[in-house]
């Protein structure tokens, strides 16, 4: 086994580390997503007043699609958003916001809108209710929800969820696999060695980072005893990388397989910073020589470390309900 412990070792050195600046590095700022977000949400606010005062007869109709959109989980975001943006702006606020309806403003004044086309659109604010949007836009209206914030494993629960599948990645090795990801959740290709693909929350920028990978061991293929042995709690120990503070691991079963859930803290040392992550890994052995791994790292800088224990506790379930949702397809052809 000495094999898979090297190997364990120099990769979650580099997932806990390295990729942390880099998914950093090419993400769209916050603040352009929420100003997006905003101004569609103030958009299509205007466009439903702007039909109701010139259909009267379409008055409930409007309202309808006003409450289908607003009670969903995107609509209640949109009072999140403001917050944020309050946030980012301060003082400037009022105007900036001011500025926003004068340009809605003048460009209702410049088109013509007939029944049939406010017809279409009502419909399609009740498909919107049901993330009928783009992929980029319903990220960030998902990622401001209160209530995914508070209790983030909601969101898959209420169905809000993106597959992946691994058949035909380069880095996958022939494992077709499947997972379910929070909608949330932006993704990108993996840039190491046997890392398929890699996620983060909230659009882009909360604090979890997720791999995907899969990694093939060398010939003889693992016999069902080294298997067993690799899924042992003392193995399970030996993974952790030089540093890392082990917390704890624990047999799963992952679709029908045996599996492992190992948890650790890890440190790095920047120029003039201390941070500190906490790695959520789930493994399982697929064809007797395919080890797949889902990592998830939490983390927070130095003055907040006290607060990583409550972020990991926070974000466990949803952890759990990805690597519950790992299905292998060809066992199912």
């Amino acid at each position: 086994m000495k094999f898979i412990v090297i190997w364990f070792v120099t990769f979650f050195c580099v997932i806990s580390i390295q990729s942390h600046a880099e998914t950093f590095d090419t993400k769209e700022p916050r603040w352009k997503q929420l100003s997006q977000a905003y101004g569609f949400a103030l958009g299509q606010q205007h466009s439903l007043e702007a039909i109701e005062n010139k259909f009267p007869d379409l008055a409930k109709d409007v309202k309808e699609a006003w409450f289908s959109y607003n009670s969903s989980a995107l609509g209640e975001s949109t009072k999140s958003i403001e917050k944020e943006l309050i946030k980012e702006a301060g003082d400037n606020w009022p105007k900036i916001k001011e500025e926003m309806r004068a340009r809605l403003t003048d460009i209702s004044n410049q088109q013509e809108i007939s029944r049939a086309q406010a017809v279409e659109f009502l419909n399609e604010v009740h498909g919107r209710s049901k993330g009928q949007l783009p992929k980029n836009l319903l990220k960030t209206l998902l990622s401001a929800n209160p209530r995914y914030s508070k209790n983030p494993a909601s969101e898959l629960a209420e169905g809000w969820k993106q597959t992946f599948r691994s058949k035909g990645h380069s880095e996958a090795k022939g494992v077709d696999c499947s997972v379910n990801i929070p909608a949330s959740w932006s993704q990108k290709d993996g840039n190491r060695p046997d890392m398929v693909q890699m996620f983060q929350s909230g659009a882009g920028h909360g604090p979890v980072i997720t791999a995907m990978m899969v990694m093939s061991v060398p010939p003889p293929k693992l016999s069902k005893k080294e298997q067993k042995d690799f899924f042992t709690p003392s193995e399970l120990k030996s993974t952790i990388p030089e540093g890392g503070k082990f917390i704890l691991s624990k047999n799963v079963v992952i679709d029908g397989a045996p599996g492992a859930m190992v948890i650790y803290d890890i440190y790095q040392q920047g120029l003039d910073t201390i941070t500190k992550a906490r790695a959520t890994q789930f493994v399982t052995i697929r064809n007797d020589n395919k080890i797949i791994i889902l990592s998830f790292i939490v983390y927070k800088y130095s003055n907040n470390f006290n607060t990583l224990d409550q972020l990991q506790k926070l974000y466990l379930t949803t952890f759990k309900l990805i690597a519950s949702s790992l299905v292998f397809n060809d066992r199912y052809n």
